[in-house]
């Protein structure tokens, strides 16, 4: 049983480290992920060194025949330990079910050939010889070396880096009604805002501007942007889409594909991170200052705003009437 488990956790490992080769960071450990932004590196160097490390550990195991218990039962323990860091990576970066399948496949054939490692010894008068073994060992590590070297990773490191931060969780940004409610009578230049949205500093100044947050699948959004905004307002109308964060996907709806709205600006939070707002969420701007927020009263948002546009543009034809 002790040759059957190691050469098992030989193959597993070479196929950890083809899937990770070809799949990239789909089939990466999150907690490696995380440890290598951590580090300094980009997450393609973490699965780069992955993969090799992979390799080199399934040709040591194999060259070493029955001499490799030992060895087996650390990368065993390796094995277990990685599948429940990644499962806690899972869990607390808040990941569909499907990322958890991975880990708890892995905590299990982890401990069983651990298991089996432990229980069983190997026949000592079966053992390699310890020169063809110790070759065997340094030509599993020029391998998984060279592999590490010059294995092409699809890891999209842009993407990530945008989505994620140093320990490689879940970058979440907060721009909720509460926050919104908090910057009330601030200009737009003192709220956070800006820094996700620099396009607003111009849009908000030159007239009362109604800045609209929605997703591509919130019915309410619709019903908001089809009962509002299907005519042109006096007010400058922004919609802004707010994209679900990295590897979430959208639930399949029959709503159309994006709202409607008549003469709108369209402009898109960053995409990658978790975004903490309501949607729809309404938020008016007079004066380029914050003048109203909304959840659910939009009508009384929307009408103020109008108002003053078409005072604004009232004064602004009068004056010109004046000076001609």
């Amino acid at each position: 049983m002790t040759n059957v488990a190691r050469i098992t956790l030989a193959i597993l490992l070479v196929a950890a480290a083809f899937t990770i080769a070809m799949a990239g960071e789909a089939a990466m450990p999150a907690w490696i992920i995380g440890l290598s932004i951590k580090a300094g590196f980009v997450p393609e160097f973490g699965a780069r060194i992955t993969v090799g490390l992979s390799a080199a550990l399934a040709g040591i195991l194999l060259a070493l025949g029955r001499r490799g218990r030992v060895p087996a039962i650390l990368v065993a323990g390796l094995v277990l330990f990685s599948g429940v860091a990644d499962l806690s990576a899972s869990f607390s970066l808040g990941e569909g079910a499907a990322r958890f399948i991975r880990p708890s496949v892995q905590i299990v054939v982890g401990l069983g050939i651990l298991v089996t490692l432990l229980r069983t010894e190997a026949d000592p008068k079966r053992l390699r010889h310890p020169l063809m073994a110790g070759f065997g060992v340094i030509v599993s590590l020029a391998l998984g070396s060279a592999i590490a070297a010059n294995v092409e990773v699809a890891v999209d490191v842009q993407q990530l880096q945008a989505g994620r931060d140093a320990d490689g969780r879940f970058i979440v940004n907060d721009l909720t009604a509460s926050l919104w409610e908090s910057w009330e009578g601030l200009p737009i230049e003192e709220t956070d805002v800006l820094e996700y949205l620099p396009q607003l500093r111009a849009l908000v100044l030159d007239q009362p501007t109604l800045v609209a947050f929605y997703r591509q699948n919130c019915g309410a959004c619709h019903d908001l942007f089809d009962g509002y905004f299907g005519e042109r307002l006096p007010a400058r109308v922004i919609a802004v889409q707010v994209p679900p964060a990295d590897g979430v996907e959208l639930t399949e709806s029959d709503l159309p594909e994006d709202v409607y709205c008549a003469d709108c600006v369209k402009l898109e939070l960053p995409q990658g991170p978790v975004w903490l707002t309501e949607s729809p969420l309404l938020v008016g701007f007079i004066d380029g200052k914050v003048a109203c927020v909304s959840t659910e009263d939009f009508q009384t948002c929307i009408e103020d705003a109008s108002a003053r546009a078409t005072a604004q543009f009232a004064e602004e034809e009068a004056r010109i009437m004046e000076s001609d």
